[in-house]
């Protein structure tokens, strides 16, 4: 199997599976102006070895309505094992409609995270030429993929991981109906990108699908209660001027206080759209991939 078609294979499983602080100075996230605009121009960097170069996780936040404590942990699901708050969910979705048991937040969040290489960045020209983490949601995954496994024939795939057949992301930022929108962002023609040089273990991607960055089920079901206010779990809050509100690729507009601002939550699983069902030809025709 190629490697391309490796890629692809990862990116169907994790779009079908149903299953720190320290960390964040390593983000990477372009500043805005006043309106909430911004750009950069960014290159998405292949995995080490046989490593796929993107993982895919889940996580919760959620506040209390009893005791306006917060729940901010990473769902278990993602390494496939069973998480108290998503339980809990289920049994909001059994007894409400989708719409008003989406308003409790209690909701899987998907995250995906590539380590980029920053090509241009007009407002901080001090990142040009460093590498990061790059923490984004289904908006630009489905920007991949769509680059990837392109829909219409006469578009040529792009290796969107590849060094020498990859090619830039123009990241464009707008403010659209007063949610953060990334319609415009796009890939520009395939071109060789001059990077050589090793990864540091800061930026292992690996840690963000590891075990220990997951509660056991015992130790989240108590930190759960605890939020709810007691074991028979109380509705968490309703969001109303304490919103987060969500754009377009599921990142919050207005995380909690005790969040820095840099980081993003992606939005509910249930919303990502059907991006892949293109892919599963290629997939199973390998040989077929023009590279």
């Amino acid at each position: 199997m190629s490697n391309m078609a490796r890629i692809l294979a990862a990116a169907q499983k994790a779009k079908s599976n149903s299953s720190g602080d320290r960390e964040e100075q390593y983000f990477y996230y372009p500043a805005t102006d006043v309106s909430g605009n911004g750009s950069a121009v960014i290159r998405f960097l292949p995995g080490i070895e046989e490593e796929i170069p993107f993982v895919k996780y889940y996580s919760h936040g959620f506040k209390g309505a009893a005791t306006g404590k917060w729940l901010i942990d990473n769902c278990p699901t993602s390494i496939e094992e069973p998480c108290p708050v998503c339980e809990a969910n289920s049994q909001l979705y059994n007894s409400l409609t989708k719409e008003e048991a989406r308003k409790y937040g209690m909701n899987r969040k998907t995250h995906f995270v590539s380590r980029i290489l920053v090509v241009e960045d007009k407002k901080n020209p001090e990142n040009e030429g460093n590498v990061f983490l790059y923490k984004y949601g289904t908006k630009i995954f489905g920007k991949i993929m769509d680059a990837m496994a392109p829909a219409f024939d006469d578009d040529a795939p792009i290796e969107v991981f590849d060094l020498k057949k990859g090619a830039n992301f123009k990241l464009k930022i707008r403010k659209v109906d007063g949610q953060t929108n990334y319609d415009k962002s796009e890939f520009d023609a395939p071109s060789i990108c001059k990077f050589n040089k090793d990864y540091s273990e800061d930026l292992n991607i690996q840690k963000f699908i590891a075990r220990d960055s997951y509660k056991d089920f015992d130790t989240l079901k108590k930190r759960l209660d605890m939020v709810m206010g007691n074991t028979t779990r109380v509705k968490p809050e309703v969001r109303d001027d304490d919103a987060e509100i969500k754009d377009d690729d599921g990142f919050s507009a207005r995380p909690p206080k005790s969040q820095s601002s840099r980081k993003e939550v992606s939005k509910s699983d249930d919303d990502e759209d059907d991006v892949m069902n293109m892919m599963k030809k290629l997939v199973e025709e390998d040989d077929d991939i023009p590279f």
